[in-house]
């Protein structure tokens, strides 16, 4: 598979500027609008991942107390059953993205059905 350099965000950037460049007259408040974009873009990816690492730690944190709450503090002893529960609750998230992905699955499924069983009666008459 070839990489392509135009889906990366520094690809783009550098293909904006290169185009600006190549102009006659070069605008430099549209090569800084170019660059802006490029900074807004991180700073969107660093702020999904900081969201996404707070929803995992609020999962761990609950796994956590789920488990303090059954058992009472977490000795060596109880360090397995903790370790399960945060497993469990990290996999938790896997489990309903799949069963969401099955709802829709299905709903296109049954409209594909539909569709052919309405084309077949239109051609039968």
């Amino acid at each position: 598979m070839k990489f392509d350099i135009l889906k990366t965000r520094k690809g783009k950037l550098k293909d904006k500027i290169v185009n600006e460049l190549g102009k006659n007259i070069v605008n430099i408040d549209n090569i800084l609008k170019h660059i802006d974009d490029y900074e807004k873009d991180n700073l969107d990816t660093i702020d999904k991942l900081k969201k996404d690492k707070i929803i995992t730690l609020k999962r761990i944190n609950g796994s956590l107390k789920s488990c303090i709450n059954a058992h009472g503090p977490i000795t060596k002893q109880l360090l397995g059953s903790a370790s399960k529960r945060v497993y469990g609750s990290l996999l938790e998230n896997h489990k309903q993205e799949k069963s969401v992905f099955n709802h829709i699955e299905w709903i296109r499924m049954f409209f594909e059905i539909t569709l052919i069983i309405w084309l077949i009666k239109l051609l039968l008459g």
